[in-house]
């Protein structure tokens, strides 16, 4: 090894195991050594990151960065919060907080639809109108939140409702306005289904692993719909009849997808971006990235 220090990668986590997926992607774009601790608290991990700051000099730390992740999200952001304010100059260790992958994913995943919209339209992301299926979830809430803070409009349609409402306030309210309405009755059938979807230019499927959301029968009515994208890869897909790995094609009609695999791959070049970013910042750019930082990288990535 080269370098005077080796680059360490300090992954907390509220789970008791580490993601094979994240500590893989880690080792491949530049770090040496993962050290991994679980079951991480709020309580408990103030003493792990101040014991994280001193050992490496000013020099030293710019080789060290902590990865804050796991299924408890909002223990994450807690311990994230925690990490913010414990840190100082010169000791500050650069930080990605992505709680079970859901701000790299729901980055990669607006960024994706918005360079669809703008290579087969012509129309930019902020001008269209968002439905996301399934939105009540950390993907599909994340990428409510992204949409509307750049000024879009959006419906998040869940069959948990009340929670699909409580998302769609705390994210009016967090960007200080009213842009994300929550169907507060789910669609009990197609008719229904159409009925909803029917003023969307994009329709987003966020919901769980095997779980068919939106059939082809339903899209085949929709006049408006210009793009659909679903994150779900595990059979059957979230929109019935979608290639995993097709990226902005021709789907039904007018209508262009993007599969699974295609967001996913996008994904994963969006976390080895943040991670790179995170190892080589300057110690005066040194601090957090979390979902609106990541969210910077994947559009400077598409382009936007």
């Amino acid at each position: 090894m080269s370098q005077k220090y080796p680059n360490i990668a300090i992954f907390l986590s509220t789970d008791e195991y580490p993601s094979p997926f994240d500590i893989q992607l880690l080792y491949d774009t530049g770090i040496d050594h993962v050290i991994y601790y679980g079951k991480v608290t709020q309580d408990n991990c103030k003493q792990l990151i101040l014991d994280a700051m001193f050992p490496r000099d000013p020099e030293g730390i710019l080789h060290t960065i902590f990865w804050i992740g796991g299924t408890d999200a909002d223990s994450v952001i807690k311990i994230a919060e925690i990490a913010k304010k414990t840190m100082f100059k010169p000791f500050i260790i650069s930080t990605i907080v992505d709680p079970q992958g859901g701000y790299t994913t729901a980055a990669g995943l607006v960024a994706k639809v918005a360079e669809c919209l703008r290579k087969s339209y012509n129309i930019h992301y902020k001008e269209a109108r968002y439905a996301i299926v399934g939105g009540a979830g950390r993907v599909g809430s994340n990428a409510a939140y992204l949409l509307a803070k750049d000024g879009a409009n959006v419906k998040i349609i869940d069959i948990l409702t009340d929670l699909a409402v409580k998302k769609a306030g705390e994210i009016n309210e967090k960007i200080g306005a009213e842009r994300v309405k929550a169907l507060e009755t789910y669609p009990k059938n197609d008719e229904e289904y159409i009925k909803v979807l029917s003023d969307a230019d994009v329709i987003i499927t966020t919901g769980p692993p095997s779980v068919q959301l939106i059939s082809k029968s339903i899209l085949e009515k929709l006049e408006n719909c210009k793009v659909v994208a679903d994150v779900n890869a595990t059979p059957p897909t979230g929109i019935e009849g979608i290639k995993l790995g097709k990226d902005c094609k021709e789907f039904i009609g007018k209508i262009y997808s993007i599969g699974p695999l295609a967001i996913g791959t996008f994904k994963k070049e969006v976390q080895k971006s943040v991670i790179k970013a995170a190892l080589e910042a300057p110690p005066e750019e040194r601090g957090m990235f979390e979902l609106d930082e990541i969210y910077a990288i994947a559009k400077k990535i598409i382009g936007l």
